[in-house]
């Protein structure tokens, strides 16, 4: 039976760094809102019966708005430097550039600078979250490959719990800007940690030999998938061999079809849409709105200040916790079914806290605010357990070896692009219309679920190689039966 080495976990653990960054980055914003001494260093009124608050709410919209739209454009060069320079110096640039916007970020004594620190940070994000899940996706064995992938969304609700709690305790310094520039600075740690981590991880054995290192290659499958029942390490080297007849099918795709194929063959074009819909599917079902808004939305309930950064807190540390327990049972369960029971427990907790929201706006009872809590924590619940630890999984490995890097990087832009238009609406939305604004949610969330259920399929399990077979192509790398030995290629099935 195969098992994954204390090696690969090792790998993936460090890696992991470069995920704890997308997510404390993209949550720091929800704490440094709740500081009170933030609005006092930029210049912003906090008084939200002010005349000068909606300045603020254009602001806070515009924080989130530039991270994004850093992000997106991170994601698609995240993908080239994966491609031209290998996964691991992709990693040290994103990490250089994220250091750089974090330190900016922090010492921001105005709000031009505060902003330009924001579009560096989100640069460096796109590029960690485009180009980690492709990583996880390389290095991991097929069975534990949920497992493995699946510590990216892990470690970015880490992120988020993180952000939370050091939110929450710098809290208690409010009267200064150590309050909100010290949850900043934490930023750059994780970046430094990123970059030192980069010395300590091996380069993808796929982008090894797409180099011709191939030797190399095989010397890293063997530790990574190394198994004492198979000491001869026959899994490493029939790994390789699929690779190899893999890539020798790709570099004649490339050469017959072009770069832009991911467009123009159905097949890939199949994938494109389902990658793209799967990441702004679960932005349109609204848990980023939720995160980055939650300490404005605890207050709207009737908490105070402090009360809704340590249950803003909390919620990010039980998604966090939900996301770990996904991970563990997501190859046993498939990507498919947890995929389609994650978006149906989502809409039916949003509607009822929705619902009970609802309610508490028009009487401000405790009770009313309690439930609504209650189903929002019950509503993420779903979301780290089920959706976000498999969301990237999926749309990194449906695309093939030659088509990964830049196909999972545009799936992920999507992502970002979705997250500009929700968060910059939010503050203005949330001030105007409320609760009513979380319908969208709804509706949105329902018309992908019902998407995913007839287009998602199941890859659980399946070598990278495999997965071509399930997007109407035939598999055009086969295995073969010394390592010396050429796969055998087969003619790409042609639509109609």
């Amino acid at each position: 039976m195969e098992t994954y080495s204390f090696y690969n976990v090792s790998v993936v653990l460090f890696a992991a760094f470069g995920s704890l960054f997308t997510g404390y980055s993209s949550a720091i914003i929800v704490q440094t809102v709740g500081q009170p001494s933030w609005y006092k260093s930029l210049n912003l009124e906090s008084d939200t019966t002010a005349p000068r608050y909606s300045h603020t709410t254009t602001i806070i919209g515009a924080s989130n708005g530039v991270f994004f739209a850093g992000g997106t454009l991170g994601c698609l060069i995240g993908g080239w430097f994966g491609d031209k320079l290998g996964r691991v110096n992709g990693f040290r640039v994103a990490a250089t550039v994220g250091i750089i916007g974090a330190a900016i970020q922090t010492g921001a004594t105005n709000q031009a600078m505060w902003l330009v620190g924001r579009v560096i940070t989100g640069l460096a994000t796109g590029q960690t979250m485009a180009a980690m899940p492709t990583y996880f996706s390389e290095v991991s064995p097929p069975h534990s490959r949920g497992l493995m992938a699946g510590a990216h969304g892990s470690f970015i609700n880490i992120g988020f719990a993180l952000a939370g709690w050091i939110g929450f305790g710098c809290f208690f310094e409010s009267n200064s800007s150590f309050g909100w520039r010290f949850p900043n600075a934490v930023l750059a740690l994780w970046g430094l940690c990123l970059l030192a981590g980069s010395f300590f991880v091996p380069e993808s054995p796929r982008w090894l030999v797409s180099k011709g290192q191939d030797a190399k290659a095989l010397e890293i499958l063997c530790k990574l998938h190394h198994d004492p029942a198979d000491i001869e390490d026959h899994f490493a080297h029939r790994e390789l061999r699929l690779i190899k007849s893999q890539l020798e099918v790709n570099h004649q795709l490339i050469t017959e079809l072009g770069q832009w194929q991911l467009f123009t063959i159905p097949t890939y074009r199949r994938r494109s849409i389902l990658g793209f819909v799967l990441m702004m599917g679960g932005q349109n079902i609204g848990v980023l709105v939720i995160n980055n808004y939650n300490t404005l939305l605890y207050e709207s309930l009737g908490l105070s200040n402090m009360q809704s950064l340590a249950v803003s807190a909390a919620y990010n540390t039980w998604a966090a916790f939900a996301n770990m327990g996904g991970a563990t049972v997501s190859d046993r369960l498939g990507r498919r079914k947890a995929l389609l029971i994650g978006y149906a427990g989502c809409i039916v907790m949003f509607v009822v806290a929705t619902g009970l929201i609802a309610k508490f706006s028009v009487n401000a009872s405790k009770h009313y605010a309690a439930a609504a809590v209650t189903f929002l924590f019950l509503y993420v619940f779903f979301y780290g357990a089920f959706i976000d630890v498999n969301q990237y999984t999926v749309a990194t490995e449906i695309f093939p070896s030659h088509l990964r890097s830049q196909g999972s990087s545009y799936s992920l832009a999507a992502f970002f692009l979705t997250d500009v238009l929700w968060v910059d609406l939010a503050a203005t939305a949330q001030a105007k219309i409320g609760w009513k604004y979380y319908l969208v949610f709804i509706i949105l969330g329902t018309a992908h679920l019902i998407h995913l259920w007839f287009k998602l399929p199941e890859t659980s399990g399946l070598a990278l190689e495999e997965i071509d077979a399930l997007f109407g192509k035939e598999q055009i790398a086969t295995d073969a039966e010394e390592p010396g030995e050429k796969g055998v290629v087969v003619e790409e099935e042609r639509e109609a």
